[in-house]
């Protein structure tokens, strides 16, 4: 069975030592016939390339438009969510003027907190309670400067206020909350009862929840009778009964509301057309800046917002810190270039090869964008974060190449015996070629294949421009690369051979360079010795501390992995907004820490069903409770059948408008038919506290579909207006778990198929996924790091930056690792300068994190275990060839008359490794 095993075993080996040796003499054919090409037309190919690309970047220069981002580009427009709205929209019309809880998208508006500013440190309930003449004074004059706020149109014609702009009904602005404003809750400010419906609402059509309106650390106390005025409340109840209105019955064993922390109210905005909605953002932009900047009380502290705050703030301050990053971007590349220029002599430096390939940058990136400008596509903001990872990307590139160069000339200079040799370049292109160009190739193989597949899965808009703009700029990367620098390569190599590889072109003088080229060689030779000397000599220890740093990056990959898996989203958090946005941060800290109010839950039943009949009543009453018993909801339900009389609805005489009641207004679709009337569609409502968007968010907003799907009541669904953003959010961490996927997919097929080599592979995927999961996990552990619309586009491209890196170290084990570490060296330097600098724009703080942990992961990778691993798989395979000898037989000549009786006649026992198995007999 042993021997058995064996020869299966060497036989499997042969076939792939077979199928190496095919695929290296392929890879070696297509160097000499790409070196043959170079060094016949170099001028010519350099030419060409450069007006090319130069001819499509001037047509970026004329045709490039560019239009602002932000997070409602995420937004999947065929997603279900998106779908549920346009059908609500269709069946109960335009919600601009609608209610707060009966709206279908997060429109402008000026949402302000409002607490009572205190005099000491500690806030005693009697110096913090709202509840207070004064401070109802103080917040009527807030309200009539902020309707004194004043905008005029873009041609400065007419001007206009909130009265012009407002939400109206009833030809009164509509403003969350305004029953603080009413005169009836001054009129109750001492006896104030909680609403039996569910929401406050007075003749005048104000109206607010009490959740919305105080807080959620309102409090109450038991009323007494002395508190009620009974003559008030039967006029309230005569009004209401010829109104159709519920009558609230304020009973003396009730509770009042006693103590309230905290008043709020949100001023709605009219966006009925663009137009519109365009004077409203420049209005609440507007009313903004004054209460920040102009608005001052003695008693009252505000905490403003609006809808387009968060952006204008994030915005604002990246578009102030982009040349920071420009400036680190410069740092970078005078390293690289300075790195790569300093190594080798007068006479073997590549001179100003990597000001080539910096150029080269520069032509594929105006390259890139003038296709999409010729094809009418717009360029988005985030689409320089392509740039920069492009940038890194090719200038590894420039130093392995340049690194192979001076490896090869090396060797070439060492077969030279006589001293008058010239350098011969159709040996050493070729070698340098075959060196580098097939993984550069492979790679981008990977890269284009892996976003190429990411854009067709993706239902985001965004997610397809990002990923194709990637493809495109990659593969014309390469191909500048493989035309443009390759020639200049070439041209070096020329200047090389003529000893005029000064920066002048001078000849330079023979002798110096020997000179120069063996004091060099000297001083190194010194270097490794030193280095040397301080490394392990004793192969048990070296293969213990290799053991034991194999162990630990196994475990710690293991780990990093589950870690990654564990990353939350997030649609908004405190790190998202600069340091000297304090107003905002302390608006969304209270409505987190003073709120238990979320977006409202809409259920939407489409259909006509019989609403007389018990069991639909009872599903839509188990749709709440399910609904209710989530942990991210509260007990807040709005439910029309509590309110309306069914029957009256469908066989009453009166004009619709008089049969529906102001508390469902706008809920119920009821058309009039012969003898009766049919009610079409209806909704009814529960409520999230949350508007995190985290996973308990999602898994809540999945739930209600579920409860929904399982619900008897026909084509039921829910709906928030913050549904959009969840799937979005939940689809944006799937993407991202779904690219590296998909890159450890194609690397490993993409590196097994032309090399045939399963231990480089398995290297190879296995430092990507550590690479990758590892820096996420730093991010996550240190920096809190979550999957949100700020950093999303980064990491679905942050991961290519070091995958060709690694998949030429992982192939060239033996070669030196200082190609590579002069490049992340470069960059990890001009981060660290860029870390002095304050930068407060989330964005570029992820990516100098990132590019920081990404990084240092990389260099330990490279210089500490890809060498440990090699000199594991080194020993093995030294131990399997000395178990597994091959007993190779000898043949004796025969003479052709004598006839062959006995077979073949071994003469003598040889042993030899499998490395001679291909060898001829």
């Amino acid at each position: 069975m042993n021997e058995t095993s064996m020869k299966r075993t060497n036989r499997i080996r042969m076939r792939m030592n077979s199928l190496q040796q095919r695929s290296n003499g392929r890879w070696k054919q297509f160097a000499n016939v790409y070196a043959k090409f170079l060094l016949r037309f170099p001028w010519s190919i350099l030419l060409v390339s450069s007006l090319i690309t130069i001819g499509l970047a001037s047509c970026c220069l004329f045709f490039m438009e560019i239009r602002p981002f932000d997070q409602t580009d995420f937004l999947m427009p065929h997603g279900l969510a998106i779908t549920n709205a346009l059908l609500i929209r269709r069946i109960f019309g335009s919600d601009t003027e609608l209610r707060m809880h009966q709206q279908l998208n997060l429109y402008p508006g000026l949402d302000i907190i409002m607490k009572r500013r205190l005099n000491t440190v500690e806030g005693h309930p009697n110096q913090t309670n709202m509840l207070r003449n004064e401070i109802l004074d103080e917040v009527h004059r807030l309200d009539r400067h902020i309707r004194s706020v004043r905008i005029t149109d873009e041609n400065k014609t007419m001007e206009y206020n909130y009265s012009t702009l407002c939400t109206q009904i009833n030809q009164a602005c509509v403003v969350d909350g305004n029953y603080i404003l009413s005169d009836k809750f001054r009129h109750d400010l001492t006896h104030l009862l909680p609403p039996k419906s569910g929401y406050y609402f007075d003749t005048t059509g104000a109206n607010g929840i009490p959740e919305f309106m105080f807080g959620k650390d309102y409090r109450m106390t038991n009323a007494t009778s002395s508190m009620v005025d009974y003559d008030e409340e039967e006029e309230e109840e005569e009004y209401n009964d010829q109104n159709h209105t519920p009558t609230m019955h304020h009973a003396t064993s009730e509770k009042i509301i006693t103590y309230v922390p905290v008043f709020r109210l949100r001023y709605t905005m009219n966006t009925s057309t663009p137009e519109r909605r365009q004077l409203a953002i420049l209005w609440e932009r507007e009313a903004l800046r004054y209460l920040n900047q102009e608005y001052r009380s003695e008693i009252l502290e505000i905490l403003p917002s609006t809808s387009t705050a968060i952006a204008d703030a994030i915005v604002e301050k990246a578009h102030g810190e982009g040349l920071y990053m420009s400036i680190m971007l410069l740092i970078f590349i005078i390293l690289v270039c300075l790195c790569v220029t300093i190594q080798g002599n007068f006479h073997t430096s590549v001179g100003y090869l990597p000001l080539c390939g910096i150029l080269s940058i520069a032509l594929s990136t105006g390259a890139t964008f003038g296709i999409l400008s010729m094809c009418r596509i717009k360029i988005i903001e985030p689409m320089a974060l392509l740039v920069f990872v492009v940038a890194i990307v090719e200038c590894l590139r420039i130093s392995i190449v340049c690194g192979e160069y001076h490896r090869i000339l090396k060797d070439h200079l060492l077969t030279l015996t006589d001293v008058s040799s010239e350098i011969d370049i159709e040996k050493i292109l070729p070698s340098i070629i075959e060196s580098t160009h097939p993984y550069f190739l492979i790679s981008t193989l990977i890269i284009t294949i892996v976003y190429s597949l990411l854009s067709i899965f993706s239902p985001m808009i965004t997610t397809l421009l990002i990923c194709l703009t990637l493809v495109l700029y990659i593969i014309v990367n390469y191909l500048v690369h493989a035309t443009f620098f390759s020639s200049c390569l070439v041209i070096t190599l020329k200047r090389v051979v003529a000893r005029r590889h000064c920066l002048f072109c001078f000849r330079l003088s023979k002798d110096c360079c020997e000179d120069s080229e063996e004091e060099i060689t000297t001083k190194w030779i010194f270097i490794k010795q030193k280095l040397s000397s301080l490394s392990i000599k004793d192969s048990v220890i070296k293969k213990f501390v290799a053991a034991t740093l194999c162990l630990l990056f196994v475990l710690s990959m293991i780990t990093s992995l589950w870690f990654f898996l564990s990353i939350d989203t997030r649609l908004f958090d405190d790190q998202f907004l600069p340091r000297d946005a304090s107003s905002l941060r302390l608006h969304m800290k209270s409505q987190e820490s003073d709120f238990n109010i979320g977006p409202v839950v809409m259920f939407t039943i489409p259909e006509t069903i019989n609403y007389e009949n018990e069991q639909v009543r009872l599903a839509m009453r188990t749709l709440l409770e399910q609904c209710q018993s989530e942990l991210r909801t509260n007990d807040f339900q709005l439910l029309w059948l509590d309110h309306e009389n069914v029957t009256h609805l469908i066989t009453g005489k009166d004009p619709i408008s008089l049969r529906v009641t102001p508390f469902s207004q706008n809920d119920l679709v009821i058309v009039d038919r012969e003898n009766t009337s049919a009610i079409m569609a209806s909704r009814f409502y529960c409520q999230m506290t949350s508007i995190k968007g985290d996973r308990l968010d999602i898994r809540t907003m999945n739930n209600l579909y579920t409860y929904t799907d399982q619900s008897p009541l026909p084509s039921v669904f829910p709906y928030s207006l913050l549904f959009p953003t969840y799937e979005a959010l939940e689809q944006i961490r799937n993407e991202i778990y779904l690219s590296i996927l998909l890159l450890i997919v194609a690397c490993f097929i993409l590196t097994l198929v032309p090399w045939f080599s399963f231990s480089n592979t398995l290297l190879t995927i296995s430092h990507v996924l550590a690479l990758l999961t590892s820096s996420l996990t730093c991010l996550y552990f240190f920096h809190k790091l979550t999957f949100n619309f700020g950093n999303a586009l980064w990491f679905y491209v942050v991961s290519i930056i070091y995958l060709e890196t690694l998949i030429h170290a992982c192939y060239k084990r033996s070669d030196s690792k200082w190609k590579y570490n002069r490049i992340i060296l470069s960059l990890l330097t001009s981060l660290v300068v860029l870390h002095f600098i304050p930068i407060q724009a989330y964005v570029f703080q992820i990516i100098r994190n990132s590019l920081i942990y990404h990084s240092i992961v990389c260099l330990i990778l490279i210089n500490l275990i890809l060498p440990s691993c090699d000199y594991l798989i080194q020993s093995m395979n030294q131990n399997d060839e000395q178990i597994h000898k091959v007993r190779q037989p000898m043949v004796t000549i025969i003479d052709v008359n004598q006839s062959l009786t006995n077979g073949i006649e071994i003469k003598a026992d040889v042993y030899e490794t499998k490395t001679s198995l291909n060898s001829s007999i």
